[in-house]
């Protein structure tokens, strides 16, 4: 594992900032170079003071200290969502066991949850019945946490396909004062958009109208009015649509074809495939040929 200090070598090097310009006032010569060795830490207040000297935000320092370690949260979320996405109940097997045994070994409560989770998945994709204290780690930990970061934003969204309607409605009324903040960082927006318009689906696939105009409307003002991305303005043209069929019982067969159409073009052949899913569903929940 590479220590923080080598890390914050690595970017002092990489940017030739000498070290006088970086830790003067907030550690000695000594210190600097047991630092940068990986021998020794320094102090929270001191490793902020050191990366703002760098010129490099939390965010960035993150991403790059992640790099250059091997236990990464995204590689997991990475490897899961492609794993579920294709049915791969192999590799969901070696992730669960894998993340079960790093659980065992070091006792932190992320490998708990990903264990939990991947669980679920294969029990989800078999049509078997849910583990159920798999279902009670995730429902505790997310209902006795208080403070939400990205963490457990990610975590909550991951979970939906798991959880009763009741508790989506109760963790997204906790959580939607932290989604405010959270759309207000670039990097993290296309979580909140992801979170809502999974919460969205839940309430589409119910037909419960009612629900559903709410967490558009919720997902229309998470929006910048400054974002121009075209595949989350095709999702928002694509549930007004499905919204439109529960209301009225009718479909514009053509509208939604023309949304379908342009994930090909996006190159997205599983959002496609979700698609068509999702209205195939609506259509046969409203009884419409």
């Amino acid at each position: 594992m590479i220590e923080t200090g080598q890390v914050i070598r690595y970017i002092r090097l990489s940017k030739n900032i000498k070290s006088g310009n970086v830790y003067t006032g907030i550690l000695s010569r000594p210190a600097i170079s047991r630092f940068e060795q990986g021998l020794s830490d320094t102090t929270t207040e001191k490793l902020f003071k050191i990366i703002s000297n760098l010129n490099v935000s939390l965010d960035e320092f993150y991403y790059i200290y992640n790099k250059y370690n091997t236990e990464n949260d995204y590689d997991f979320y990475n490897e899961y969502s492609q794993a579920f996405y294709l049915n791969d109940l192999e590799t969901l097997k070696k992730l669960r066991n894998s993340t079960d045994k790093q659980y065992k070994s070091t006792n932190k409560v992320k490998h708990l949850h990903y264990s939990s989770l991947t669980d679920l998945t294969i029990s989800y994709i078999m049509k078997e019945k849910n583990n159920l204290d798999s279902i009670k780690i995730l429902k505790k930990y997310l209902l006795e946490c208080n403070e939400w970061t990205y963490y457990e934003l990610v975590l909550f969204t991951n979970s939906l396909d798991f959880i009763s309607e009741e508790l989506i409605l109760l963790l997204y009324k906790r959580a939607k004062k932290k989604l405010k903040y959270f759309t207000q960082l670039r990097k993290y927006s296309n979580e909140v958009f992801s979170l809502i318009t999974n919460i969205l689906v839940v309430f589409i696939t119910k037909n419960d109208i009612n629900r559903s105009i709410f967490f558009y409307d919720e997902l229309k003002s998470s929006m910048s009015e400054t974002n121009n991305r075209m595949y989350e303005k095709a999702m928002m043209i694509f549930f007004k649509e499905l919204i439109d069929i529960i209301d009225t019982k009718k479909t514009n067969v053509k509208n939604v074809e023309r949304i379908i159409v342009l994930f090909d073009y996006l190159d997205m052949p599983v959002k496609k495939n979700q698609c068509i899913h999702l209205y195939e569903t609506v259509k046969s929940n409203n009884q419409i040929i």
